[in-house]
């Protein structure tokens, strides 16, 4: 994370001891584990998948992508820190052990966090995971129909390009309409022994949406939370990218709490730096904390 910090110029953040407090956060993913530097932003858990009660992790994809967003580092002194590290975060687990999910679970957990975010004062939705396609179009309906209606009610939700380009018009379909921030991973001049993100990264155009996806981060071999005490792995994709977004956006609204959410997005878009590649790999650009806090 110390990489990441640099290459989006985080320590403007810093200077403003912007943390994200209070913002409300909700992540879909593969559960969490009560790691040392996320079990105090853990306000509350939902298994959509077993219907256990207290928070766990069987794949540790959720743990890892909650440690970018919000781990506060405390078990190596602020070294592995995420982008909020004292926003609340609320835990949908739609995925199973195997790291695999239905439209289905997906409903279900979006449907809970929109009915809990007015009274715990959710502003942002992480959904770091890869495209879910149902045969059933009402579900495919009521999705972009829950998207819509948390962008109106000043909910950004933020989803994972995927992982399965380079080739066109291979953006997942989660992140294929205008009511949500779909993110891309990208990692400049990172030379990683010839592995980078952004080699798979998926790309638009979007069957709904021309220009997609709309922004990219680093997400090469991104250093976070692992589903074990005091422990920390690397991982790399589009769900890595996902979460820098997300912690952004919290620390955004923390700054600018009368922005609604397409003022927060337009924000986002017209502060990002252009890498100079292909807008259907890349979107608007890389997001640059400076020029968005500035």
């Amino acid at each position: 994370m110390n990489r990441v910090r640099k290459q989006i110029h985080y320590s403007r953040a810093e200077q403003e001891q912007l943390t994200g407090y209070h913002i409300g956060v909700g992540v879909l993913d593969s559960g969490i584990f009560p790691h040392e530097d996320l079990k105090d932003q853990i306000r509350a858990f939902r298994d959509f998948t077993n219907k256990y009660q207290l928070p766990y992790d069987e794949t540790g994809h959720g743990t890892h992508v909650c440690g970018i967003l919000a781990g506060n580092g405390r078990v190596l002194r602020g070294k592995y820190k995420g982008m909020a590290p004292y926003c609340d975060l609320y835990v949908g687990k739609i995925l199973d052990k195997r790291g695999e999910g239905s439209l289905k679970t997906l409903l279900r957990g979006l449907e809970w966090l929109l009915s809990i975010a007015g009274s715990c004062h959710i502003r942002i939705i992480n959904i770091s995971v890869s495209s879910i396609v149902s045969a059933r179009q009402e579900e495919q309906r009521r999705l972009y129909d829950l998207f819509h209606h948390a962008y109106e009610n000043n909910i950004l939700i933020v989803t994972a390009a995927g992982n399965l380009g380079p080739g066109d018009n291979t953006i997942s379909r989660l992140g294929d309409t205008p009511y949500v921030i779909c993110v891309g991973c990208h990692d400049g001049d990172l030379d990683n022994g010839g592995l980078r993100c952004q080699d798979c990264s998926g790309r638009g155009p979007g069957e709904n949406v021309w220009k997609k996806p709309d922004i990219v981060a680093p997400g090469t071999q991104i250093i976070s939370c692992q589903a074990a005490y005091g422990k920390y792995v690397a991982r790399s994709g589009t769900s890595m990218a996902t979460p820098i977004v997300s912690g952004l956006l919290a620390l955004a609204w923390e700054k600018y709490p009368y922005l609604n959410a397409m003022q927060l997005k337009r924000k986002l878009i017209v502060s990002a730096t252009d890498l100079g590649e292909s807008y259907l790999m890349q979107g608007a650009g890389m997001v640059d904390v400076e020029k968005m806090l500035s």
